[in-house]
C-alpha cells in the first residue's frame, strides 16, 4: 500500500496479485497478518484505492503505508508442473548435481526472460541462477533443497581468468 487517498480511509494500492480482481468490495484480505474485509474500491487514475475494515479513515489508513496486502494460502491457485510460488523457494538450500553446498536462496528476481534466484554465500559474493530448465534441475520442496547445474561461468560469475 502506498499512500493514502481522499478522507474516508482509502489507501492506493499496487497489486502484485495475478488477479487484480480479488480486491473488491466483500473480499477478505490479510492485513498485517489479520483479516479484513474489503469495504470499499475506488478506481482513480486507474489504480485501485480501498478502504478495509478498521482503517476507516485517513489517519488510520495512512498507518498502512508500506504494508503488503496478503491472501490465505488456502486461496492461492494451483500451480502447473515445474512451478511454484516464491515464498515457498525463498530459504531453499542450494546444492549443485555434484553435491557442492551453494547457500540458500535468499530473493526471486523478475526479469523479462526468467526469473533469476539469489543465492547467498557464507563469506562469498551473492550466486545468481538463471530459472530456466537447463539449470534448475530440481526442486525438493518437502525437503527444503534445490539441486541446480552449474553452467560454464556460473559460479565465478562468468569472470575468466
Amino acid at each position: 500500500m502506498n499512500a493514502t487517498w481522499g478522507l474516508r480511509g482509502h489507501v492506493k494500492v499496487t497489486p502484485l496479485t495475478s488477479n487484480p480482481r480479488r480486491i473488491q468490495p466483500g473480499a477478505v484480505l490479510l492485513v498485517r497478518g489479520e483479516p479484513r474485509e474489503v469495504l470499499d474500491v475506488r478506481y482513480p487514475k486507474g489504480f485501485p484505492c480501498v478502504v478495509f475494515e478498521g482503517y476507516e479513515d485517513a489517519t488510520a489508513a495512512n498507518a498502512l503505508r508500506g504494508t503488503l496486502i496478503e491472501i490465505e494460502e488456502a486461496e492461492l491457485p494451483d500451480l502447473g508442473q515445474d512451478e511454484y510460488y516464491v515464498h515457498d523457494l525463498v530459504g531453499l538450500e542450494v546444492v549443485s548435481t555434484e553435491g557442492e553446498r551453494l547457500g540458500r536462496l535468499a530473493e526471486v528476481l523478475r526479469t523479462g526472460a526468467n526469473d533469476v534466484y539469489i543465492v547467498r554465500r557464507k563469506g562469498e559474493r551473492d550466486l545468481l541462477i538463471p530459472a530456466i530448465g537447463d539449470v534448475i534441475a530440481e526442486v525438493d520442496l518437502s525437503g527444503g533443497r534445490m539441486v541446480v547445474e552449474l553452467l560454464p561461468g556460473l559460479l565465478d560469475g562468468g569472470e575468466s581468468e
